[in-house]
């Protein structure tokens, strides 16, 4: 029996997001494995793909850590507890705070989401942690997990790791729940083009709105939907007063049932960041028949090859031509849904589970 242990740290961090829903998945895998047993190390947690899977039942949690503080603190502690009674084979943190390091006996792995930090220091603030933290938990891993090559590729590059220290494993994607093609009135009230999640700093947001502008004020009956990312802040609603597309700029608070509706019935999604490390929202689209128009980074080529209509992110007219090359193209947006269909075929849940399954198996057996 294979033993492994997983910390608190991205199910206290998270009550939705990319990367604890990618370890919620691959603990859902390892589930159905009869040879393997895993401790997610979670008291208890908000988070979303988790919440019938912690330690304590949430009738004794929600009285006694009520506080999100509190959350954090007992999380903490609990996956200290678990590192240092030492009964597992690996371990693999869920985010790169290195506070195991000082007890920490067995081989550990630690999965490498992207670079971005690292690439653009100016968009964080100066005292931010995690790019210490990453560092040092790269160099102390047993192995290294990035979700893409070109992930892989920015690791080498920027920190000048053995690259037979790094195996490429792609996110796994499980279709989600079939949904009616419909929106409710209260989520469309004419045709839209689909922006999803955060907008801040590399995602590139101000220039994809004013890029668009000309488009929108050309095209009165269509809007730019944002789903996520919370709610419009002072400094974007100043921005859409100056390029003057107030009443064509619209956010959602989306779950993932109203979400894949959204793709469903947008016209195209948006996806302009300056980076990622690979962009589970591609993949979302493509289940959806959704129509891409992305940012031409080395990630999204390695994701969406021939499925996706590419741009230069730098340049706003750059941006305005794909996206008129798909809109006012029904037969070039059909050819991008039929390749996108194919593309997904590429990124089976499956093949992500099996692949990190091999890895702890090859560290967990070097005692």
């Amino acid at each position: 029996m294979l033993n492994i242990l997983y910390d608190h740290q991205i199910f206290t961090m998270q009550h939705y997001g990319g990367i604890s829903r990618y370890f919620a998945s691959i603990q859902s895998g390892l589930e159905k494995q009869p040879d393997i047993h895993f401790n997610n190390g979670v008291l208890y947690s908000k988070n979303y793909y988790i919440k019938d899977n912690t330690y304590l039942p949430s009738y004794l949690s929600k009285v006694f850590l009520k506080k999100d503080r509190s959350i954090q603190k007992w999380n903490r502690k609990y996956s200290e507890y678990l590192i240092k009674k030492d009964n597992y084979d690996v371990f693999h943190p869920t985010y790169y705070n290195p506070y195991f390091l000082k007890s920490i006996k067995k081989p550990f792995v630690i999965t490498v989401h992207d670079m971005i930090h690292e690439l653009f220091p100016e968009m964080f603030e100066p005292g931010d942690v995690f790019v210490n933290y990453k560092r040092r938990c790269i160099e102390n891993a047993a192995h290294i997990i990035a979700i893409s090559q070109s992930t892989k590729n920015d690791i080498i590059n920027i920190l000048g790791v053995d690259e037979n220290r790094i195996s490429v494993v792609h996110h796994g994607f499980r279709p989600q729940m079939s949904v009616t093609s419909d929106l409710t009135d209260s989520e469309k009230k004419q045709d839209y083009l689909l922006f999803v999640g955060d907008r801040k700093g590399y995602k590139n947001f101000p220039r994809l709105a004013t890029a668009l502008t000309p488009f929108l004020k050309r095209n009165p009956e269509i809007k730019l939907v944002c789903a996520g990312g919370g709610a419009f802040q002072s400094a974007e609603l100043e921005l859409f007063i100056r390029l003057g597309i107030s009443d064509r700029v619209q956010q959602i608070s989306a779950s993932d049932e109203t979400l894949s509706r959204l793709y469903k019935n947008a016209m195209a999604f948006l996806f302009p960041s300056l980076y990622e490390g690979f962009g589970l929202p591609i993949l979302e689209a493509f289940q959806n028949d959704c129509p891409i128009i992305a940012s031409q980074t080395d990630c999204f080529k390695e994701i969406g090859e021939d499925a996706i209509q590419y741009f230069n992110p730098y340049e706003e007219s750059s941006i305005l031509n794909a996206l008129e090359e798909v809109v006012e193209n029904k037969q070039k947006a059909l050819t991008l849904v039929n390749r996108g269909r194919q593309q997904l075929q590429k990124f089976p849940m499956e093949s992500c589970i099996d692949k990190t399954l091999n890895i702890y198996r090859t560290f967990g057996q070097k005692k």
